[in-house]
């Protein structure tokens, strides 16, 4: 029997998104002081827009078609929409909590996703999701309240906390049209609608080039590499992989966020927050065998276990 050409999985491939936003949030806590935050949102944005709008010549030149992009205005203005509602409410956020208790926050649309797929969709997710979503709420609160002692929130927290509702919407909403579109157009559209509102978010404060100049770095970390390529990303893996497991995935951004916070900006990690990191990982881990034994059981329904 013939066998399909080896490729990256689905999975696999998403595990990079996480990791490469994870690294945004202490390079956006330190560009959003000098740069402003919505000055700072928007450079992110239209970075973002500008690398895979460069790239597509090299990577998927035939998939960009007057047809394409007309049929991918809709989905991508709402998914730029969201990315817009999102990175308000987080950044907003940011600047009043930490980079790692924003990272950890924001994982919480891992609860919210099947919810909200259930919901709108009636899409359902089997037992393994579920216990893996429960699993990484566990985890997530415990890396998100500083002391055992002391659960009393942040204001920056709830914010972030909201912007989870919209993070979660993007992603289920990313799994109901990535399968339709090209991932370049579909990434295209809604970078450009998320950078296109930045911009006119920024019509009262200006786009500072300056400030946004000496901080060509952390729009490098922020715009190239956590918009531009980590949404691309998402969306050609999110072509197979459910929102659900997506995910779960995805909430290895909160423990890359932590990582990169303690090495960067000397954030650090109490003993029962590096617990809960490693439930989160656990969670996420469970989330990929239950995947991956339930498509070797619809693959090959007959082979021994």
């Amino acid at each position: 029997m013939n066998r399909a050409p080896n490729r990256i999985d689905a999975g696999l491939l998403l595990v990079l998104t996480p990791m490469l936003w994870g690294a945004t949030f202490p390079a956006a806590k330190l560009g959003i002081g000098p740069v402003g935050i919505f000055p700072f949102m928007a450079w992110t944005r239209v970075v973002g827009f500008l690398t895979i709008l460069l790239a597509i010549p090299f990577i998927a030149r035939s998939a960009m078609t007057t047809a394409s992009l007309r049929r991918a205005a809709g989905p991508g203005f709402l998914l730029g929409a969201l990315i817009f509602v999102a990175y308000i409410l987080q950044t907003e956020g940011l600047a009043r909590t930490t980079a790692t208790n924003a990272g950890f926050i924001t994982g919480l649309y891992v609860v919210f996703t099947p919810i909200l797929a259930l919901a709108l969709f009636g899409q359902r997710a089997g037992r393994a999701a579920w216990i893996a979503v429960a699993v990484s709420v566990l985890g997530l609160a415990l890396l998100s309240v500083p002391g055992l002692d002391d659960l009393r929130p942040r204001s920056g927290d709830l914010l972030v906390l909201a912007s989870a509702v919209a993070w979660a919407g993007q992603a289920v909403a990313v799994g109901r049209f990535a399968a339709r579109h090209p991932s370049s157009v579909l990434s295209l559209a809604q970078m450009g609608t998320a950078a296109g509102l930045h911009l006119v978010a920024t019509a009262w404060t200006g786009l500072r080039p300056g400030a946004a100049a000496e901080a060509w770095h952390l729009l490098l970390i922020t715009g190239v590499l956590g918009s531009g390529l980590a949404y691309t990303l998402q969306l050609i893996a999110q072509r197979e992989v459910s929102a659900t497991r997506a995910v779960i995935i995805l909430a290895g951004e909160s423990v890359a966020a932590a990582l990169f916070s303690a090495i960067w900006l000397g954030e650090r990690l109490l003993i029962h927050q590096w617990i809960g990191a490693a439930i989160v990982l656990g969670a996420m881990g469970l989330s990929e065998l239950g995947a991956r034994r339930a498509a070797a059981l619809r693959l090959e329904p007959g082979a021994a276990l």
